[in-house]
C-alpha cells in the first residue's frame, strides 16, 4: 500500500489523465455529432454479442490469417497480452490505496497463477512485438505503406518499454519485500537476481516506487496519446464494431425522401453520417483492404485506406472550424470544402467495383462501399457529373428498363419458339417465376444461359413462367452508380408487376438482381421468396428431380461472383453442382470463396470504359489462366461478359471456354 503522499499524487494523476481523455474524447464526439443522423441502435443484444465475439475472441483479425500472411496471430497475442497487462495494472492501483485489493484476494493459487500468466503474456507480447518490427521494417509488405510510420515505431518501442518496466517492477518488489508477493512471477524473479547481482538491494524499496510511479505515468500518458495517434482504434475499434449494420450483408441504405430532400448524398465532410465518420476513427491502416481491391490492384487511383485516412485527416484538419462555425447562431450557411474535388481525387468514386472485398477483410468494421455511393448520389443527383458513357444506361433503364436501351417489346424475343409461359399472356398461376434479368434477356451471349434455365426447368417438370414485356430492370446498376431517383421508380414498378401475379418463389440467374430482390426490394413492400439459380439446381439434383448422364472429363475452374459469394455467402452450391458430375475435376484459383477477386464490372462499371490502370477483368482471367483449366465455370452473367473479354485479351478464346453453371448442368442432362 502506497503511504499518505503517494496516495494523493496518484490520485492528482489519475484526476489530470481524465481531464485531458476527457477532454480530447469530448472533441472527437463532437466531429462525429457534426455528421447525419442514423440509427444504429436497433438490437442491442445482438450487437453487443458480435462486437464481444469479433473483439473478445479476436475473430476481427483471426479472418485475415492464411498461408501468406499471420499478422493476425501476432495482433491476438499483443491483444490478450496488453489486456492481462492492463487488468493487472487495475490492481496495481488498488492495492496502493488498500493493501488487500490484490490477486491475493482470491487466495494464493489464484495469485501465482496470475502472475504467471502476467509473466508468460508478457514475454509473448514482446515476441510478438519483434515479429511485428521484423514484418513491418525488414520484410516491408506493401499493404503497410508507408513502411517508416513513426506512430506505429512508436507504439512497439513504447509497448515494449512498459513491458520491460512492467517486469522492472516485479523485480524491485520481489527484493524488498520479505514475503514474495508472487512465488511464480518466474520473469520477475529473473530480474530481481539481475538487480541482486547489480547491487540495487540497499534501495530495492526506493527503486520499486520510483518504477511503480513511472509505469502508471507512461500507461496513462499511453492513453491520452492513443487519442491523437493513428492508434485511437485500439479504443473505438470495440463500438464501431458494435454500431455495426444489421441490415441485410451488402444492401444499401434508401433516400426516403426523394420528393421533398434539397440535397442528396455526400458532398462535404458533415454529409456523412455519425457512423460514417465513427468509421475513420476506427480504420487501423492495417492495409488489408488495399491488399484486396481489385482497383488498387489494377493501378487505378482508388486505394481504400488512402481514401479512408484522407477523409480522416480532413476531419482532424478542419474539425475545429466546422465546429465553431456551427455554434454560430443566425450564421449564414457557407459551403465548405467539397471532398470530391478537394479532399480526394474525384475518379476514384468511379473506380470501385463495389464489390466489398474492403469491407469483407476490414478487421475493425468501416464501411467503405456505402461511403462511395453517398458520393456517387451527390454527383448524379446534384451535380449530373458522372462519365459520359453511362448516360446510354440510364437513357435505356429509364425509357426501355434495360441498360442496353433495346426496345422493351424484344425483351421476351429469346424465348421464341420455346414454348415458354409468359404470365402477362394469361398463363395462369405458377410455381416458380423466373426472372430473367436484362442480360438473359438481351445480351447474345447470357440468352444461351436463359435457354439452359428453360431447358433444366423442363427436365425437372417444373410449372414456371416469364414475365415477358412486363419485366424490367432490377435497377441494381441505377443504384449503385448512384442513381436512387431511377433505381426507386423501377422497383416500385417491378414489384407492382409481381404482385399481380401468383407464384412461389422467383428463380433468377444474376446475382446483382437475385441480392436486389432479396434484400433490397423488402424495403420497398416487395417480399417474395428469392433463390439464385445455383441453389435451385443443386435442390434439384439432391432431390433427384433431374438427371445426369455421362462424365465430363474437364478441369474446370470457378469464379466467385461478388454479388453472390460476399453478398450472399452463396460459395458452395456452384461447387457441389460441379463436385455431381462424374471426372470432373474442380481447380481452385488462389483468391477464392471471401476473398475472390472480383471481374470488374459490379458498381456500374459494367457500363463505364476503363480509362485508368490495368482492366481488372484481364488480371482475373489471368489468375484462372494459370489453374490451366478446361472451362472456367460462373454464376453470373457479368462475369460471363467479363470472363470472355478476358479470353479475347489474353488470345485463349479457342482453348478455354466460359460456361454458367446452368449451361454446364444443362449439357449434361438424361435425355427424356
Amino acid at each position: 500500500m502506497l503511504p499518505a503522499t503517494g496516495k494523493i499524487f496518484l490520485l492528482l494523476l489519475i484526476g489530470v489523465t481524465s481531464y485531458l481523455f476527457v477532454q480530447r474524447a469530448g472533441f472527437l464526439i463532437s466531429l462525429l455529432k457534426l455528421g447525419k443522423k442514423e440509427d444504429r441502435f436497433d438490437r442491442p443484444w445482438a450487437r453487443l454479442g458480435y462486437a464481444l465475439g469479433q473483439v473478445l475472441l479476436q475473430r476481427c483479425v483471426l479472418k485475415n490469417v492464411t498461408k501468406k500472411d499471420w499478422s493476425g496471430l501476432g495482433h491476438m497475442f499483443i491483444f490478450y497480452g496488453f489486456c492481462l497487462f492492463v487488468i493487472s495494472y487495475g490492481f496495481h492501483i488498488a492495492e496502493g490505496f488498500y493493501a488487500k485489493l490484490s490477486p491475493a484476494l482470491f487466495g494464493a493459487g489464484f495469485n501465482n497463477s496470475f502472475f504467471f500468466l502476467l509473466d508468460a503474456a508478457g514475454l509473448i507480447v514482446i515476441g510478438a512485438l519483434i515479429w511485428a518490427a521484423i514484418r513491418r521494417y525488414i520484410m516491408r509488405p506493401s499493404r503497410l505503406e508507408p513502411i517508416m510510420s513513426k506512430g506505429a515505431a512508436i507504439i512497439l518501442l513504447l509497448i515494449s518499454f512498459l513491458m520491460i518496466i512492467g517486469f522492472s517492477v516485479e523485480g524491485f518488489r520481489l527484493m524488498a519485500e520479505d514475503k514474495p508477493f508472487a512465488d511464480w512471477a518466474f520473469v520477475g524473479a529473473g530480474f530481481s537476481e539481475l538487480f541482486i547481482n547489480m547491487g540495487f538491494k540497499p534501495y530495492a524499496e526506493t527503486l520499486f516506487y520510483f518504477f511503480w510511479y513511472f509505469h502508471i505515468i507512461i500507461i496513462f500518458g499511453f492513453g491520452i496519446y492513443l487519442l491523437y495517434s493513428k492508434h485511437l482504434h485500439i479504443l473505438v475499434a470495440h463500438p464501431n464494431l458494435y454500431f455495426h449494420s444489421t441490415a441485410p450483408k451488402g444492401s444499401l441504405q434508401s433516400i426516403t425522401d426523394m420528393e421533398e430532400a434539397e440535397m442528396f448524398g455526400a458532398a462535404e465532410i458533415t454529409d456523412f453520417s455519425w457512423k460514417q465518420l465513427l468509421d475513420l476513427y476506427a480504420c487501423t491502416e492495417c492495409g488489408h483492404c488495399n491488399a484486396n481491391c481489385p482497383a488498387g490492384i489494377s493501378e487505378k487511383p482508388l486505394q481504400p485506406k488512402d481514401f479512408i485516412v484522407d477523409l480522416r485527416d480532413h476531419l482532424f484538419t478542419t474539425g475545429k472550424e466546422l465546429l465553431d462555425k456551427q455554434k454560430k447562431e443566425g450564421a449564414e450557411e457557407e459551403k465548405g470544402v467539397c471532398v470530391i474535388t478537394d479532399v480526394l481525387p474525384e475518379d476514384i468514386v468511379w473506380d470501385c467495383t463495389n464489390c466489398m472485398a474492403c469491407m469483407e477483410v476490414c478487421p475493425v468494421g468501416v464501411e467503405h462501399v456505402t461511403k462511395i455511393i453517398e458520393m456517387r448520389r451527390y454527383l448524379v443527383l446534384m451535380e449530373s457529373n458522372f462519365p459520359a458513357v453511362v448516360q446510354t444506361a440510364f437513357r435505356g433503364m429509364e425509357r426501355n428498363s434495360n441498360p442496353w436501351n433495346l426496345g422493351r417489346s424484344t425483351r421476351a424475343d429469346w424465348a421464341k419458339n420455346l414454348d415458354v409461359n409468359i404470365l402477362s399472356e394469361g398463363s395462369g398461376d405458377v410455381d416458380i417465376l423466373y426472372y430473367v434479368g436484362c442480360s438473359g434477356s438481351y445480351d447474345l451471349r447470357n440468352q444461351k444461359v436463359a435457354k439452359s434455365m428453360v431447358k433444366i426447368l423442363r427436365a425437372a417438370g417444373i410449372n414456371f413462367g416469364i414475365l415477358g414485356t412486363e419485366e424490367g430492370c432490377c435497377g441494381d446498376s441505377a443504384r449503385r452508380i448512384g442513381n436512387e431517383y431511377l433505381y426507386q421508380m423501377m422497383a416500385r414498378e417491378n414489384i407492382d408487376t409481381f404482385k399481380k401475379y401468383k407464384f412461389n418463389k422467383i428463380v433468377v440467374t444474376c446475382p446483382h438482381g437475385y441480392n436486389t430482390l432479396k434484400k433490397e426490394y423488402p424495403e420497398f413492400g416487395g417480399e417474395f421468396e428469392v433463390v439464385h439459380h445455383t441453389e435451385f439446381i443443386l435442390d434439384l439434383i439432391k432431390t433427384g428431380k433431374i438427371d445426369l448422364q455421362g462424365d465430363l472429363d474437364k478441369i474446370i475452374t470457378y469464379h466467385d461472383s461478388c454479388f453472390l459469394g460476399r453478398y450472399n455467402g452463396i460459395y458452395e452450391a456452384p461447387r457441389e453442382i460441379l463436385g455431381s458430375i462424374p471426372k470432373v475435376k474442380l481447380v481452385e484459383m488462389d483468391r477464392n470463396h471471401k476473398f475472390s477477386f472480383c471481374c470488374g464490372a459490379g458498381g456500374g462499371r459494367m457500363w463505364m470504359e476503363r480509362v485508368r490502370g490495368q482492366r481488372v477483368y484481364a488480371l482475373r482471367t489471368e489468375q484462372a489462366l494459370a489453374k490451366d483449366p478446361d472451362q472456367i465455370a460462373t454464376a453470373c452473367p457479368f462475369c460471363m461478359t467479363h470472363f470472355e473479354d478476358g479470353l479475347i485479351f489474353h488470345d485463349v478464346v479457342e482453348k478455354i471456354k466460359v460456361l454458367d453453371i446452368a449451361e454446364i448442368i444443362a449439357n449434361q442432362l438424361a435425355e427424356s
